[in-house]
């Protein structure tokens, strides 16, 4: 099946490379392009721009590659508590199917396109968003009011933004002020939930004008375990609060810059009483933007410092499991991120419209140590895992159009990162660890040949890479009689993939065609211990390792319909085989679907918004079976939910409104990964309460 799918691939871009080329030699007749069509929650008849594709803002219109765009009515109208949830219905992005602040973060894993694992970057702004030790994303630390839209690239863009972006790209974009405004929500909803949001906006002058917003929410959660699994579980809690500053400066029409700093803080309870998580983030990001007539120079600079603290549990001795715990292990995380970025880039002329070149660097430090204690309470040993990762690039773009018609965008980067001041304290550790070094030379090309205005034909090859982070390389994490060891001797991730794929647009109605095929080697993943090779105490282990080969391939199709002013319904579908391919150290796994990607998913949202204040939203998604497991013994059955929400503006600018999630109480499992009994997805929720603007 694999050879037929690559087959028919490569049959199809060839197809769509065919005309292409033809086209290019003959430019008697240019066409204007069309802008794509992106399926659920994207474009509305204006030109939306995008900055994530080329690291330069340009229309939709203008992108040869398969992009969304999500703007802000649909993230507020979207009924969730966190932007994870908003992004479920997106296509391409693959994410837990629990909800974020229901598990513990290093659980939230991100990747596009069924690659699994955490293989897709998100950023804010332009800045990673990842975690610099562990890659999760912590989607809380977000408000959702502060966000303009969030646009979604498709496809490997390690050529443009480096480390993660193996599988595509997700940058939230926050909204700057317009005018001097005043925002304050609240609500409370089942189980314990409750928002708190207030905003202010204010125009200090024509050059300077700040925005500042604290929010506050939480929830007393529901039972994920069931009963019959013990007394000792309980919902899993959680509180968060984000405060945020944001200053902007146009000083004169060529020179802008701003500058956000960003606070925040939760606390969790997951599962049990005595497993714990707190968290704390601290970050500075700026950008300028200077115009030199002949182009643009934009500079971006950030700093990051996070503090984590987590329980770990065990079963005491003589109880069954599920009837007591103790505390197993305290995990101390600090971890540092410094970079910077610099790019140059401009309109040569009416072939060459964008050149670019840039470069940009990161340094990333982080230390876990891990208090390990007795029944009794008393430390038995510290577990340490510590190290230094810097990352630099130089990249490049060239985007040509030999005819109006016809797009051709080509992007490379040379990448090194370096692994320094390592050091393995886990049980049976190397202890300080060699100074290890790697590069990466990345280049893509796509293709966007528009025939008529109502057509789009894309077509792109490209390789990426992704960097073991300091968790794979030197944090161990165990309990009682189980290990988990780092490797600190692991290599890169390397993927390289083909895509096709047309856009149509007929008057109301869009839709889209993308098929890929990605094949990634060098995949990091883990085997188990032999006995000899556990170290004393311990009944079962693991080591993370560099093995095999996974093939990734599916189909995206997306369609949207204005049916008529206010009233407009998007659909999309996707089907995805993601298998590992070759592994000598776990043979169970070969031929099987990666844990938590289902191998079909399908979407639908009805959106009305009326003149007159009204608006309402239903949407529906069907996920197909997943598995907990590469081996596919924990099974993720299939599942529909329905949500709604609604709400009316009134003239005085305050709108209340209703959220309802998982409309028709559908039971399913959200977590199977055979580390806690399996765990429940959202239940029947209700959440309403009151927005003021003024």
């Amino acid at each position: 099946m694999l050879s037929i799918f690559r087959a028919t691939l490569l049959a199809f871009t060839g197809l769509a490379l065919v005309p292409v080329l033809a086209r290019a030699q003959d430019q008697t007749s240019p066409v204007p392009s069309a802008a794509p069509a992106t399926g659920i929650g994207t474009e509305t008849r204006l030109p939306a721009l995008v900055v994530s594709a080329t690291r330069s803002e340009r229309t939709l219109a203008d992108q040869p590659m398969s992009v969304t765009v999500v703007p802000k009515e649909q993230i507020l109208e979207t009924p969730a508590q966190a932007l994870d949830d908003v992004l479920r219905t997106t296509v391409g992005i693959n994410l837990p199917l629990i909800a974020s602040y229901q598990i513990h973060p290093t659980g939230n894993s991100f990747s596009m396109r069924g690659l699994g694992g955490i293989r897709g970057l998100v950023m804010l702004d332009g800045v990673p968003l990842n975690d610099p030790f562990f890659g999760y994303v912590q989607w809380s630390r977000v408000p959702m009011e502060n966000i303009e839209r969030v646009e979604v690239v498709r496809g490997a863009s390690a050529s443009i933004w480096g480390n993660y972006a193996m599988g595509g790209v997700v940058n939230i974009i926050t909204r700057k002020p317009e005018r001097t405004a005043f925002f304050v929500s609240g609500g409370g909803g089942s189980y314990g939930t409750y928002r708190a949001d207030g905003a202010a906006d204010v125009i200090l002058s024509e050059a300077v004008k700040v925005r500042g917003n604290f929010n506050a929410w939480g929830t007393a959660g529901f039972d994920q375990i069931q009963p019959a699994y013990g007394p000792m579980f309980s919902p899993t809690s959680f509180n968060a609060q984000t405060g945020q500053f944001a200053a902007y400066f146009d000083p004169d029409p060529t020179l802008s810059a701003n500058v956000r700093v960003n606070v925040f803080n939760e606390n969790q309870v997951l599962r049990s009483p005595l497993l714990t998580n707190n968290q704390q983030y601290y970050d500075i990001a700026g950008n300028l933007v200077k115009k030199l007539g002949w182009g643009d120079l934009t500079v971006t600079a950030f700093h990051q410092q996070s503090r984590a603290v987590s329980n770990t549990t065990a079963t005491p001795a003589g109880t069954a499991f599920g009837f007591g715990e103790y505390v197993q292990g305290i995990h101390n995380t600090p971890v540092w991120s410094t970079g910077a970025s610099a790019q140059l880039s401009g309109r040569i002329n009416d072939v060459v419209r964008l050149a670019s070149v840039g470069v940009d660097f990161q340094q990333i430090s982080g230390q876990d140590t891990t208090a390990i204690l007795s029944q009794a309470g008393s430390q038995i040993r510290t577990d340490v895992g510590s190290g230094q990762q810097r990352f630099a690039g130089l990249f490049g773009q060239l985007d040509i159009f030999p005819v109006d018609s016809l797009e051709i965008l080509l992007s490379a980067r040379f990448q090194n990162f370096v692994n320094f001041d390592g050091y393995d304290g886990a049980p049976g550790g190397q202890g300080t660890v060699p100074d290890s070094a790697q590069n990466s030379f990345d280049p893509r090309v796509s293709v966007l040949w528009t025939p008529t205005s109502n057509l789009g034909l894309r077509a792109a090859a490209y390789t990426a890479f992704r960097a073991p982070n300091l968790d794979n390389l030197y944090r161990a994490f165990s309990t009682t009689s189980l290990v988990f060891l780092p490797n600190a001797q692991l290599t890169p991730e390397r993927l390289k993939g083909v895509e096709g794929g047309f856009d149509l647009t007929f008057g109301p109605v869009t839709g889209q065609f993308t098929a890929f095929y990605q094949e990634v080697t060098n995949l990091i993943t883990l085997r188990t211990l032999a006995p000899t090779e556990l170290p004393a105490g311990f009944f079962f282990g693991t080591k993370n390792i560099n093995a095999g080969k996974a093939i990734v391939q599916g189909i995206e199709l997306q369609a949207g319909w204005q049916i008529m002013p206010g009233l407009k319904l998007d659909a999309n579908y996707t089907t995805v085989s993601s298998k590992i391919v070759e592994n000598q150290f776990d043979p169970a796994s070969i031929g099987k679907q990666q844990a938590g990607i289902p191998t079909q998913q399908a979407a639908a949202t009805l959106s009305w918004n009326d003149p007159r204040g009204w608006r309402a939203a239903a949407r529906f998604r069907w996920i197909g079976q997943s598995w907990g497991d590469n081996a596919n013994t924990l099974p993720l059955d299939s599942f529909t939910v329905f949500d709604v929400s609604a709400g009316y503006r009134f003239a005085r600018g305050i709108e209340p409104f209703v959220e309802i999630q998982n409309l028709f109480n559908q039971y399913y499992i959200a977590d199977n990964s055979g580390f806690a009994p399996p765990q429940q997805g959202t239940p029947f929720t209700v959440f309403a309460g009151l927005k003021v603007r003024f």
